[in-house]
């Protein structure tokens, strides 16, 4: 029933929103706690599945796809068709689910940013927490999908939602592939924390600097922003609805074009602003971070024309309203400061004037 899985879906977000809303130290030490239930799975199977490896699994190539029956190895009915690239689908690849679900599972490390206003130290602390979360969260994708890939014999095509779960149970034991189950689900409640407590921070900031209204700005009695966090909620429970798959594609383009953005500002600070005082430099020359950044941008590039029409639709709509309210914003705030500009020009109008009338009295007495 739809109905009955968006009114589920809506509860779950909401209650996860108010224990998002009573503070960062709670949403901390939940993470934690889900970070060692998520990987313990993987972890038995790693150390299970590693005697059971043959390695010539991981040379097999995928075999081709029958584009005019997806159905049979698509079980989420992704769309590969549409867009700028239609069908992309080279060397048994599908390129665009592919793509768009390493580039979700992988992004927002940048998101680490919104909580420097809440780390002591964060010259110190950001830069080496950045560092290990991102050889970690390599490091468990990779090793136990090597295994599960080098340990079974399964086709390519038989790898669809849930079929890690299946098999962990044909390695370990069915009691592990029920467990690989239960550590999917709280991930994604991590997952969700996390990216909320991001998100609702970086509204704040955007009210902080006048971009969005005031309103945002507001913390609650646990230093919280509260409206920021109920507008997250909102959207959430209004997108609800979608297919993950979109959701993903949708996220993911429009998440390319602010990546786009970070890349440029860095750029552009590197070259006009060298002597800015940073928490943190890259230690490379100006040349050197172009070639650096080079990589990131291509791929970001290449994913977003993987695009089907409807994102497209989707992100110009978006960036409009965006714009907009960022145009509105900034004509709003010149007045304001055009008008206290007057304002102040006026009282340094008055004040002179009587300064030159306190000295006329003066010299006459």
């Amino acid at each position: 029933n739809p109905w009955l899985r968006f009114a589920a879906l809506s509860a779950v977000s909401i209650g996860l929103g108010y224990v998002n809303w009573l503070g960062l130290p709670i949403v901390g030490d939940m993470s934690m706690t889900i970070c060692f239930i998520g990987m313990s799975p993987f972890i038995i199977l790693t150390l299970v599945g590693m005697f059971k490896i043959d390695p010539s699994r991981w040379m097999e190539m995928p075999a081709a796809y029958d584009l005019s029956n997806m159905d049979a190895v698509d079980d989420d009915s992704y769309n590969v068709a549409g867009g700028l690239f239609s069908g992309a689908v080279w060397g048994g690849i599908m390129w665009r689910p592919f793509l768009n679900n390493i580039f979700w599972n992988l992004n927002s490390f940048d998101a680490g940013g919104s909580f420097v206003e809440d780390i002591d130290d964060p010259s110190r602390v950001l830069p080496r927490a950045m560092q290990w979360s991102v050889f970690m969260v390599a490091i468990c994708y990779l090793i136990p999908l090597m295994i599960a890939i080098g340990a079974s014999d399964s086709d390519n095509t038989e790898w669809v939602d849930g079929y890690l779960a299946r098999l962990a149970s044909d390695v370990v034991g069915p009691w592990l592939g029920i467990w690989t189950v239960f550590a999917a689900a709280i991930s994604n409640i991590g997952m969700f924390q996390a990216e909320l407590s991001a998100d609702a921070l970086q509204l704040k900031g955007m009210a902080d600097h006048g971009y969005v209204p005031k309103i945002f700005s507001r913390r609650s009695r646990q230093g919280t922003p509260t409206y920021s966090i109920l507008l997250g909620v909102a959207i959430i429970v209004m997108l609800g609805a979608a297919k993950l798959d979109q959701l993903v594609e949708m996220l993911n383009f429009n998440y390319s074009i602010s990546l786009l953005m970070e890349y440029a500002a860095f750029l552009k600070l590197r070259f006009t602003r060298p002597d800015m005082e940073r928490p943190y430099q890259i230690p490379l020359n100006n040349f050197w971070c172009c070639v650096f950044m080079m990589p990131a941008i291509l791929l970001t590039v290449f994913l977003m024309l993987l695009a089907t029409y409807t994102t497209l639709a989707f992100a110009v709509v978006v960036n409009i309203i965006g714009f907009a309210m960022f145009y509105c914003r900034s004509k709003k705030g010149t007045r304001v400061m055009g008008r206290k500009a007057s304002k102040s020009m006026m009282n340094g109008s008055v004040g002179s004037g009587d300064q030159s009338r306190s000295a006329s009295i003066t010299q006459e007495r």
